[in-house]
């Protein structure tokens, strides 16, 4: 099958549609926006009230989501940050989990403007790795002390669900001697971060025993999608990947981690999407969303918005971001992406 003619079979409208309430996506723009103007003053009590429920443990209202990320007064922040804090040693304690990225493909069919992978920059050297050659990168990996990575892939019928599948298996069957020689050093969990799939193929990492299956929606604003995703790719249809952890979880998938890729839009609305993401998740699977990620958009070879967004995000908004995404969503793991 040549790559036009993969394109054309891979979006499945019945494993969209499914999903929706009466027609409409959970990501409301003009919900979001209202809770956020009306919450643009809140009140010092109201906020404490808020921290206190998430010191219990319990996932946030967009309502109370859109209260912290109005913060503004010093004082609230730093009782912010206290809580935020609390609540990691809460669910967590001190514990800090590592994982090394293993890039297997950057081979793409999409086109969007921001990325350095994508099919029309002719800056970037395209290569998928062979199974002895993700061998040899997982021994590099373990000899480093890594028990656990995440692939990456491109979207490209060459590194499709089989080629991800076998990916998983070649991986898994990797054993390092140890230093002492009385035992082996082995990847105990491999995570994917692939484009969306149909639950069938979904099925096929399943059994392969992914850990994690991580997709980044990029942004939660339909419009801001729209301008950096061609219309006529994969990716173009923003629904095909707003409900990527929902046909995972369909087929069997329970373990999912969402994100956004932070300076594409404004932070708070992508802050408040992500909340909805993980209200939607719970409301139709009772479990939400096992990782949160939020990548802030570096510069990319062949990209010139990568550098001149009007959205990047400075240090103090991506610190308020992150804790407020603590607060919103306690039981959740955050990732930081470097």
């Amino acid at each position: 099958m040549d790559v036009q003619a993969w394109v054309k079979q891979v979006i499945r409208q019945e494993e969209i549609d499914k999903y929706l309430v009466k027609g409409k996506d959970f990501i409301d723009e003009k919900k979001i926006r209202t809770n956020l103007e009306q919450q643009a003053h809140p009140d010092p009590q109201r906020v404490r009230d808020i921290l206190q429920k998430s010191l219990s443990i319990k996932l946030l209202t967009p309502e109370e989501t859109a209260v912290l990320l109005n913060v503004t007064d010093p004082a609230l922040l730093e009782e912010m940050r206290e809580a935020a804090l609390e609540v990691k040693k809460r669910v967590y304690d001190n514990r800090i989990v590592f994982f090394a990225p293993l890039y297997c493909s950057n081979l793409c069919v999409n086109r969007c403007v921001y990325c350095g992978f994508r099919s029309d920059n002719p800056e970037e050297k395209r290569h998928i790795l062979s199974p002895e050659e993700i061998y040899r990168e997982t021994e590099a990996i373990i000899d480093e002390g890594h028990k656990r990575l995440i692939a990456v892939y491109g979207e490209h019928p060459k590194s499709d669900a089989d080629y991800i599948a076998d990916s998983i298996s070649t991986i898994y069957a990797v054993k390092r001697t140890t230093p002492s020689g009385n035992g082996f050093n082995n990847i105990r969990r491999v995570n994917i971060n692939a484009a969306p799939m149909a639950v069938e193929d979904l099925r096929k990492l399943w059994r392969a025993g992914i850990g994690t299956f991580q997709v980044f929606q990029e942004t939660y604003h339909p419009g801001r999608y729209a301008e950096l995703h061609p219309a006529n790719t994969i990716k173009g249809n923003f629904r095909w990947r707003l409900y990527a952890m929902h046909r995972a979880m369909d087929a069997g998938i329970d373990d999912v981690a969402i994100g956004a890729l932070f300076g594409l839009y404004d932070w708070k609305f992508e802050v408040m999407g992500l909340v909805e993401h993980a209200h939607d998740l719970e409301r139709q699977f009772g479990i939400g969303p096992h990782t949160i990620s939020f990548p802030r958009m570096q510069p990319a070879p062949g990209s010139f918005l990568s550098e001149n967004s009007p959205y990047l995000v400075d240090d103090d908004a991506f610190k308020r971001l992150v804790m407020v995404l603590r607060l919103a969503v306690p039981y959740t793991g955050l990732i930081v992406t470097a």
